[in-house]
């Protein structure tokens, strides 16, 4: 029995295109959908926010859009020259409760979230305030991990099916194109 390792950067290195291409598929859905998502738990909406990374087949190769007002004229120009998106600043609304964070396309990491304010408290017990706010924490840290990983879901069902080729690819093209 003949046993191969892979090193794990290595395998990394080799996958970060199904994360980027999930990040172009996202911010697509987004731009053409007006951010609105059904789910079966409740519609969500997505938005892209102020910051967004472009990364080329060579390594180092890197575009990054930031600040406020409209940046897709600079996304159309680095996806029209062969770029995916990298990372993005991305807004999760449900309802009155907003997330903001920012997504790693490439290693598919969440980084610098920042969850719904906690409700005022009674001014009982210190300790159980404590406690009672870590688990409210957990719970929207929770909550907004679900929802990307549902639409990495929806996203890897897609993409594995003859509708990436029929549909979904022309579509993004289209859209890229556009931009």
């Amino acid at each position: 029995m003949v046993v191969v390792s892979d090193d794990f950067v290595v395998v990394a290195e080799t996958k970060r295109f199904l994360g980027r291409e999930f990040l172009t598929w996202l911010v697509h859905h987004i731009e053409e959908g007006g951010g609105r998502i059904a789910r079966p738990e409740g519609s969500i909406e997505l938005h892209l926010g102020d910051r967004v990374t472009l990364e080329g087949p060579v390594k180092g190769e890197r575009l990054t859009l930031a600040g406020p007002g409209d940046l897709r004229t600079e996304l159309g120009a680095g996806l029209r020259r062969g770029k995916l998106l990298d990372r993005a600043h991305l807004i999760i609304k449900r309802g009155e409760r907003r997330w903001e964070l920012v997504l790693d396309g490439g290693m598919f990491t969440v980084g610098a979230l920042r969850c719904p304010p906690l409700g005022e408290r009674d001014g009982g017990d210190p300790r159980a305030a404590f406690e009672n706010d870590l688990f409210l924490r957990l719970a929207d840290v929770e909550e907004a991990l679900g929802v990307l990983d549902a639409l990495f879901a929806d996203f890897c069902k897609l993409r594995a099916s003859r509708a990436w080729q029929h549909d979904a690819l022309p579509a993004l093209r289209d859209w890229i194109e556009k931009l």
